[in-house]
């Protein structure tokens, strides 16, 4: 992994200082370099999973005359980023506050809210008449499904009236109208996504963190209490240039996979190895699924183990990320 650190940013750098005035120093975060790297994933959907807005349909976004599966970026950045407060809470390294509910009080440290799952995933809060915005260092793109909607996505039929699963409704003494169908994308289907960083702003204990937040299977979308555990991911590839490709748009991947690789669109191997190969072209560094695996895998094993290294290091990362917010929001 060290090969992607000159395209990341530095744990021990992430503020600047220039000069305001005769008597005075402007402090703020680093200055944003040319840096990129890209982590390109396949979400497998290993149960019923939905992604809708108001309308009970799964959404959709056309491509090329094709409707495709569209799950916005917060239908995974979501759970992703409560996932990261509960890693930092087991260290004791951050996640003072619920996801949502940040809350700074006048004189209250900047640092007792916003930690490195605030760097990761971006974050805003009100303190006294002041707006404190912290964009995420992380952009999570559309995930596309690499099939078309109608052969992804199917529906069931439900009644919401009464526990016991009856149809009479006990307060109007009459049978129920309460009647809805759902719709969900189906088991088996694969969806890519990409997960970028840009300007160098991420440190690499900030990827750490985000590969041990997308490392577990979970639950995802809407109506999750019903679906439970639904989607697990798989790292096609990390990826590092100066600057994003156009190539690594999950509307360009799926594109290409229609028109050159359908035979993959089922097989969570081959559709790696095919984007695998079809990415590494147009970047300047490359990992694959393998490499990119062992090292998740290891990090998550080190977590699961109660590593102390590990808990160093999230140690010494809070310790600079509290550093960042009290210098950029504090006086």
């Amino acid at each position: 992994m060290n090969r992607f650190d000159t395209f990341l940013g530095n744990i021990d750098h992430l503020l600047d200082t220039s000069i305001g005035d005769e008597k005075n120093q402007y402090v703020h975060p680093a200055l944003k370099n040319l840096g990129n790297v890209s982590i390109v994933l396949i979400r497998e959907a290993i149960a019923p999973v939905v992604f809708r807005n108001a309308e009970e349909e799964i959404t959709d976004i056309d491509i090329n005359g094709e409707a495709y599966v569209r799950a916005v970026p917060n239908k995974f950045k979501y759970p992703e980023k409560g996932r990261g407060l509960q890693i930092l809470r087991a260290f004791n390294a951050g996640g003072k506050l619920p996801q949502n509910k940040t809350v700074l009080r006048k004189n209250q440290k900047q640092s007792e809210a916003f930690d490195l799952n605030t760097l990761v995933f971006g974050d805003s809060a009100m303190q006294d008449t002041r707006v404190l915005p912290v964009k995420a260092a992380v952009n999570y793109s559309d995930a596309l499904s690499v099939l078309p909607k109608h052969l992804c996505v199917d529906e069931s039929f439900h009644n919401r009236a009464m526990e016991d699963g009856t149809l009479f409704d006990a307060q109007d003494k009459k049978n129920s109208d309460n009647l809805f169908t759902r719709h969900f994308v189906k088991p088996g289907t694969l969806m890519v996504q990409v997960l970028s960083t840009r300007g160098k702003v991420l440190p690499r204990m900030g990827l750490d963190h985000l590969l041990l937040s997308i490392g577990f299977a979970g639950s995802y979308g809407g109506q999750t209490s019903v679906m439970g555990t639904n989607i697990r991911s798989h790292i096609v590839g990390i990826y590092g240039s100066h600057f994003e490709q156009a190539a690594t748009s999950p509307y360009e991947i799926v594109k290409t996979v229609a028109k050159e690789n359908s035979g993959s669109t089922q097989d969570v191997a081959a559709l790696s190895t095919y984007l695998h190969k079809h990415l590494s072209q147009v970047h300047k560094l490359s990992m694959d699924t393998k490499e990119a695996l062992a090292y998740q895998q290891g990090l998550i094993e080190r977590f699961e183990k109660d590593n102390d290294a590990l808990a160093a290091d999230y140690k010494k990362a809070a310790t600079k990320v509290a550093e960042l917010f009290d210098n950029w929001f504090g006086k």
